[in-house]
Formats: C-alpha cells, sequence, structure tokens
C-alpha cells in the first residue's frame, strides 16, 4: 500500500505538548515499517508532507495543497496522520476533503486514534472529531485573544511576520528595540515629506540608493506612504486594527477579504519602545497627507471598459499596465481610454514602452478569442472545455496510461519471446535484428508517450485553484442567467490569460501566456488555421498549373 505522512503545527506549544514535527515523523515512519507499507510524497527532497507555522483552521497551506493535488491524481492509497485535527480543525473542510477523497477511493488513517474511513463506522467517529476539533479551536481563540490583549497592554510586539522598519523584535523581552541607521531614514522621510518632497520622489531617491526594504525588497511609493502613517514610530503599538472576514472571499476566491475593525474595539498603547519621531512633526506628516488626499475636488472618472487591466505587462520594464482617460480634445473636454505602463506614476524608473489604445488593445485579445473560439461561440466553448478540465483529465489521462502500459507490456513480452526463438535457433541473426530493432524502437516510443501524458496529468491536476475559480465563475454566471456584467467580462480575462506582454503596442506572441486550457485550445486553433492556409494554397497551386502558359 503506498501511504502519504502529512505533518503540521501551528504554534510553539503544540511542540512543547508533544506534537513536534519530529515525534510525528518518527511515530507514523515506524506506523508504516510495523505494517509493511511503502512511504511515498512527490515534494523534491522529502519523504513526508509537512506544513511547519500553519493553522488548521484553513487549508491555504504550501505542503496541504500540494497533498490534495497528488490525491487528486491517485499518487498514493492512504494519507496517516499522527492525530486527524493535523489535517483540518474546520468541520467544513474536513468533510469536503472526506468527500473528495473517498470518490478516488483513497482513505485517512490516524496513527494515535482508532478512526479510518475504511468503514461507515469510522467515517461518522472522524466527523464527531472534526466537530470537537473546530469547537476545540474556537475555544483557543477565545483563551488566546485575553492573552494577545493583555500581552499588547504590557507592550508586547505582536505584530505580523517582519518588525517595522526602523525596529528589530527581541524576542527574550517580546519587544521592539531601534536599529540607529534604520532609524535615521525614517527621520529623513518625514524630513523629506514636510519639506514638500512627494512620497513618489522620497521613494525614488532611496530606491536608486537601493537601500532595502525589512522584506528585502526596494523603497516603493506604497512603503513611503505607510512609514508616514504607522504610529509605531511614536513609541505606540496599535493592535486590532483589521481582521479577516471568513464569511466573504476575495475576487480571486483564493483568500478572506481583510477588513477594518470598529474604532472601539482597536488597542492602542503608549510608551511601549523608544520612539522616533515626536508627536508634532508626525501630526504635520498627518496633515499634510489629508490635505493631499483631498486633491483638487474633482471626482476621478471611473469606468469598467479595462478588461486587461491585472494581464497586461510592459516587455521594457516588466512592470503592469493599467487603464488610464487620457483627454484627447482639450477645447472639448473629451477624453479616451488607453492602457499605460504604471512605470510613469516612478519618476525614479525609466521606461520608453509607449501606452496603447484600450480599443486597438481589445482589437488583438477579440483576434485570439476568434482562434479559441473557432465557429462556436466563447461561451459555449468555455462551458465544454470547463466540462472536460474538471471532470475529466483523471478518466482520460489515467486510461490513456493504462492503454500505453498494456502496449509496452505487450511490446516487452514480445522481445523476449523473439529472444527465446532465436536463442532456440530458429530464427537468423539478420531477421532477428530486424524485428529487434522495430520492436526496440517501439519501446522508446512508447515510454515517451507515457513519460508525456504523465507530466501532462501532474501539470493538469496541480491547477486545482485555478479549475475551483473557473467553477465559481461559472456557477455565479448561470445565477445571474448568463447575463455578462463588466465585472465578469474582466474576470474571464484573468481566467483565460496569465500575461500578454506589449512592446511598442503590439502584443509579443512568443511571451503570451495562457491558463490551461486555454493554452491548449489556443495552440490547436492556430493549428488549424496553419492547415487550412496550406490547404488553400495547395489549391490555387494546382489551378495556377491549369492556367495556359501564355496566361501564366
Amino acid at each position: 500500500m503506498r501511504v502519504a505522512i502529512y505533518t503540521r503545527v501551528s504554534t510553539e506549544d503544540q511542540a512543547r505538548e508533544g506534537f513536534s514535527l519530529e515525534v510525528q515523523k518518527q511515530v507514523l515512519k515506524e506506523f508504516i515499517q510495523r505494517n509493511g507499507w511503502t512511504l511515498v510524497c512527490s515534494i523534491p527532497n522529502r519523504d513526508i508532507y509537512e506544513d511547519d507555522g500553519f493553522t488548521g483552521f484553513n487549508t491555504d497551506r504550501p505542503a496541504f495543497k500540494i497533498l490534495r493535488s497528488d490525491a487528486m491524481r491517485k499518487y498514493f492509497d492512504l494519507i496517516l496522520v499522527y492525530k486527524l485535527d493535523r489535517l483540518n480543525r474546520k468541520l467544513k473542510d474536513m468533510l469536503n476533503f472526506l468527500e473528495e477523497l473517498d470518490h478516488l477511493g483513497i482513505s485517512i488513517k490516524s496513527a494515535t486514534e482508532p478512526f479510518d474511513t475504511t468503514t461507515s463506522a469510522g467515517k461518522f467517529l472522524i466527523q464527531m472529531l472534526g466537530s470537537s476539533a473546530e469547537f476545540e479551536r474556537n475555544r483557543l481563540v477565545e483563551r488566546v485573544f485575553p492573552g494577545m490583549v493583555m500581552g499588547v497592554k504590557k507592550g508586547h510586539w505582536q505584530g505580523a511576520r517582519y518588525s517595522p522598519y526602523g525596529y528589530r523584535y527581541n524576542k527574550e523581552i517580546k519587544k521592539l528595540e531601534m536599529v540607529p541607521a534604520e532609524a535615521e531614514i525614517v527621520k529623513e522621510i518625514y524630513s523629506m515629506y514636510l519639506a514638500g518632497s512627494s512620497s513618489s520622489k522620497i521613494a525614488g531617491f532611496f530606491y536608486k540608493k537601493d537601500i532595502q526594504t525589512r522584506s528585502g525588497g526596494k523603497f516603493n511609493t506604497k512603503f513611503i506612504c505607510d512609514v508616514l502613517k504607522n504610529k509605531v514610530y511614536l513609541g505606540k503599538l496599535v493592535w486590532n486594527k483589521n481582521h479577516y472576514d471568513t464569511r466573504t472571499k476575495t475576487k480571486g476566491g483564493k483568500g478572506y477579504r481583510y477588513v477594518k475593525n470598529p474604532q472601539s474595539e482597536v488597542i492602542e498603547v503608549d510608551g511601549t519602545h523608544r520612539p522616533i519621531i515626536d508627536q508634532e512633526i508626525f501630526d504635520r506628516a498627518q496633515a499634510r497627507m489629508k490635505c493631499n488626499r483631498k486633491g483638487s475636488g474633482v471626482p476621478k472618472f471611473k469606468n469598467n471598459i479595462y478588461y486587461l487591466s491585472g494581464v497586461l505587462y510592459c516587455a521594457e520594464c516588466g512592470l503592469k499596465y493599467h487603464g488610464v482617460m487620457v483627454v484627447s480634445n482639450h477645447r472639448k473636454g473629451t477624453k479616451k481610454a488607453w492602457y499605460r505602463c504604471i512605470s510613469r506614476s516612478y519618476p525614479y524608473i525609466s521606461c520608453k514602452n509607449g501606452q496603447v489604445k484600450v480599443d486597438e488593445m481589445h482589437d488583438q485579445i477579440f483576434d485570439i478569442l476568434e482562434v479559441l473560439s473557432g465557429q462556436n461561440p466563447v461561451q459555449e466553448e468555455f462551458e465544454d472545455l470547463l466540462r472536460k478540465v474538471t471532470y475529466e483529465p483523471n478518466e482520460h489521462y489515467a486510461d490513456q496510461i493504462d492503454q500505453k502500459n498494456l502496449k509496452l507490456n505487450g511490446n516487452l513480452k514480445n522481445q523476449s519471446d523473439l529472444f527465446d526463438l532465436y536463442k532456440e535457433g530458429r530464427l537468423n541473426i539478420e531477421i532477428y535484428r530486424q524485428k529487434a530493432d522495430e520492436l526496440r524502437s517501439e519501446e522508446a516510443s512508447l515510454k515517451r508517450d507515457l513519460k508525456g501524458l504523465q507530466v501532462s496529468m501532474i501539470d493538469m491536476e496541480r491547477g486545482i485553484d485555478e479549475r475551483l475559480r473557473v467553477q465559481y465563475f461559472l456557477k455565479s454566471l448561470q445565477e445571474k442567467d448568463r447575463k455578462w456584467s463588466e465585472a465578469d467580462k474582466k474576470e474571464f480575462m484573468r481566467i483565460i490569460f496569465k500575461k500578454i506582454v506589449i512592446k511598442d503596442g503590439e502584443i509579443v506572441s512568443e511571451l503570451l501566456e495562457m491558463n490551461r486550457p486555454w493554452n491548449l485550445l489556443y495552440q490547436k486553433g492556430l493549428q488549424c488555421q496553419t492547415n487550412q492556409l496550406s490547404q488553400k494554397r495547395k489549391i490555387r497551386s494546382s489551378q495556377y498549373v491549369c492556367v495556359p502558359s501564355a496566361a501564366r
């Protein structure tokens, strides 16, 4: 039996309680050895699927996503865990995962609990355990939150992965400590801004100096604005400003929406660490930012025609193109829509790639869509491809792989029989060599085909999130009686295209990237066009030959 091991820890507390990754791994490997099973894992240089520092309350975990993808292609027969709550702590996610595995014929077993999914009683007990795991997680949240509030009030940093620029986190005292060199840069940012420099110019100044941010990137406009708005530089800790709304997904469907908490729930504590900026300078910076936000009082022009924003990229600087309205007639005040490289917003980035009219770019995209759809409407082609991509890949590729394996086994048997005939003296050397070469050539061809099918199957099954996104899109479209809104058209472009690179107003065909299966369909459409053109040339050539020489 092929068995996959999955381990997970989310906090240091679990490690102290005996749930460490090493403990889980040791127990599970010994369990496999006792039963004589085979350990499998598709992650390079690893033998188990392992998530370190990830909560079980959501499924957005690297190793878990690979485990799920491998399950879809039936890479193993059983998933072995230390405890079932290592897989999921949310009952809904647990039940969905169990249902997926049940359809695939894959079981789940706990090494420390008498539960598995090979029996109906086991499934029922697992569901009950999943419910209690979710209850325990909710209780854990209720216990942890007051502790975090108390920690903030004591001045303990409860922030994100990186401490704010200008400070480092002292793990022993759980507080922020000033970094003198970075603190001087923070002061210089405030000084430049209050002297009249814009956030963009300040970003350009430090960008050219190649100074890195805390995460290793370069200074940019957003980073400068975040520094100017952060009260941490006053020696304060501000906590619980935002939270993830687990009831609302983002537009892409991959995460949860980030929303602000009511001001009454925000915790602000003074004097927790050394300040870098005094209150007067900070207040002046906020007043200037507020004044700049007001602008001229003219509302921004809003429209929904930029269907390609987010997937258009510049061939020269690599940044994205975005939609802008440009005045085409100053006397009448009329405007036209263009796509423009966002490098123009950054004076410190030099890019000579020009802007392109929206209508001209959409015409080029419609040419691609025409190749995709052929003679059928895009909607019908889309539904047909969705059906194939969602339901058929496993069976389709599995059947082809089985057929190729049967042919390969038959080929190897024929080679063995041929050798036996030659060894018995019933074939001369010339006939043996000729037949052996043919069979070996067929063997090599079958192995190449098998490898190609396996790679295609893996590639297809890695795109689970993309397929779920397509399913969600089509479902919402059907609920609206297939009435396409502007947002639907924009989302549809993101479903088809991964990256469209522009050079001098033209799409660079060699750099065009499309999601599966649209890339396969596009290549197929181009091939059909090439064949049709070749056929027309042959017809014209035959007609030309029939024309009398004088007319020619």
